[in-house]
């Protein structure tokens, strides 16, 4: 069987289930066989090796079963990094790039960040990878995100001393210090929602995803507690938010005498709440 072959079988079964079945058999070939994206139009009518066939077969089988590609791939970008993910972390998505690049252009010199609820690292490490002047803590709850965490800042070269990271839940974690930024995405999923999630999110931990009964949980929790104590002065905090919550978590910020704003991300959805002190 050619690698023609093999896409147009599996296409049809993909069409289902994704929006680009096409990109997403691309994308297993190449992490399967090792062959440059550049080189694969030039390979497509190769045959498919009875090893990497048989790979190849297992993978798509476990795509058509509704598990995340990133969880397959095993990685996936962000912020053009190259970031590790699976099981038991949250899937990095482009509209978070959003909170980043704020961070990135918002963030004093030689700032110091506390992230809550780091996942992957993903925000922190893409936040460090283009400041190298700042540092960094980043706190999960999760030990196997963090797993993925330290692996990503070892990736991008990100060293301890720069990205400190802490497994705590952040109900009961306590900083050592002051911050010139916060910066989170945390769980803010409805818990009635949770079960009409697509089944590839439904396969991310539920831990990142239920914000609790109206989807504001950890932004009480930042708001009031973070925020308000663990900012240094003219210090901001930005955090991540659904589409139906936004203007809810401003308020909850400004009831803590923040000034707030929302910044809508690439599909203009209010995606991220900035607020200073």
């Amino acid at each position: 069987m050619t690698y023609n072959e093999f896409k147009s079988i599996y296409l049809q079964k993909l069409k289902d289930i994704s929006d680009n079945p096409s990109f997403e058999l691309e994308s297993l070939i190449l992490s399967v066989t090792g062959i440059k994206k550049s080189d694969f139009l030039l390979k497509r009518s190769q045959e498919i090796s009875y090893d990497f066939l048989e790979k190849l077969t297992a993978l798509v089988n476990r795509r058509i079963n509704r598990e995340p590609l990133q969880y397959i791939l095993g990685e996936w970008e962000f912020f053009g990094l190259r970031m590790f993910c699976g099981e038991g972390c949250l899937i990095p998505r482009p509209e978070t790039e959003v909170l980043a690049d704020i961070a990135i252009k918002n963030i004093p010199k030689n700032g110091k960040i506390l992230e809550l609820c780091t996942g992957s690292g993903c925000i922190s490490v893409a936040i460090l990878n283009n400041r190298p002047d700042v540092s960094a803590i980043a706190v999960d709850i999760s030990k196997e995100a963090l797993e993925y965490a330290k692996k990503n800042a070892d990736y991008h070269n990100i060293s301890p001393d720069r990205l400190q990271f802490i497994n705590a839940d952040i109900y009961e974690y306590v900083p050592n210090g002051f911050f010139d930024f916060i910066v989170s995405n945390p769980p803010y999923i409805k818990s009635a929602d949770l079960q009409n999630l697509q089944p590839e999110v439904l396969h991310e931990p539920a831990i990142a995803l239920d914000g609790g009964l109206d989807g504001l949980d950890f932004y009480k929790l930042i708001a009031k507690y973070y925020a308000k104590r663990y900012l240094n002065s003219g210090g901001c905090c930005a955090v991540e938010v659904g589409y139906d919550i936004a203007e809810e978590v401003a308020e909850i910020f400004r009831s803590e005498k923040f000034e707030s704003s929302l910044i809508r991300d690439m599909y203009e959805v209010e995606r991220v709440c900035v607020s200073k002190n």
